[in-house]
């Protein structure tokens, strides 16, 4: 009966400065989104049990894992996993596996295992927004490799008409201008200066 009370006397104002915040919302990319859950606490844990809830309520759990600090990894498994490290007053956490409809809020939830007491807080949550990557049809995306080598064909058969078209186009041009200069630079030059007489005719 002594030790509990003692255990309660303790533990009420330690529980009253334990607490636990995560960041309000976190931007997925390619199926994994991080995230942090950073907890405020008197003591100094040595083991911890953190755990990860999808929804408003905590509805899916996500991850758990039980951590001594001396060994301050979590490794987990499944459809979505998660990995993560903690660090003093901290946990970074990375979500693997994750698809747009895992678009939720996500709750931390760290209990102090040792030393006691025992203590357990929620975290406010994280908004994890996963964006949807569309997806391309593999019969779409075979059909044009497979064509490839026959389109690669088709272009360089419609390019060389249109190559050897431009090439005597341009040779045409160049030899047009190369006459008319020709032309131009061999003109007759006349010696006669018009005089005075030769404008009579206008008056």
């Amino acid at each position: 009966m002594i030790a509990i009370l003692i255990t309660v006397i303790l533990g009420i104002p330690l529980g009253n400065a334990f607490s636990v915040s995560q960041p309000y919302i976190v931007v997925g990319n390619q199926g994994q989104a991080s995230l942090y859950c950073a907890y405020n606490i008197r003591t100094h844990p040595k083991e911890i049990q953190l755990s990860l809830y999808k929804g408003m309520y905590g509805e899916e759990m996500i991850c758990t894992a039980r951590v001594n600090l001396s060994d301050p990894y979590i490794v987990t498994d499944g459809r979505v996993h998660c990995r993560g490290n903690v660090s003093k007053g901290r946990v970074d956490l990375t979500i693997f596996g994750l698809k747009g409809e895992d678009t939720d809020l996500y709750r931390c939830k760290v209990e102090i295992i040792f030393p006691p007491p025992y203590l357990m807080k929620y975290g406010n949550g994280t908004l994890v927004h996963i964006p949807e990557n569309p997806e391309c049809p593999r019969e779409h995306t075979q059909a044009i490799v497979g064509d490839s080598p026959d389109i690669t064909k088709d272009i360089q058969r419609t390019s060389l008409p249109l190559i050897l078209i431009c090439a005597v186009l341009i040779t045409t041009t160049f030899t047009l201008i190369l006459q008319v200069m020709n032309m131009i630079l061999t003109w007759p030059k006349s010696n006669h200066v018009p005089q005075k007489s030769d404008y009579k005719n206008f008056w």
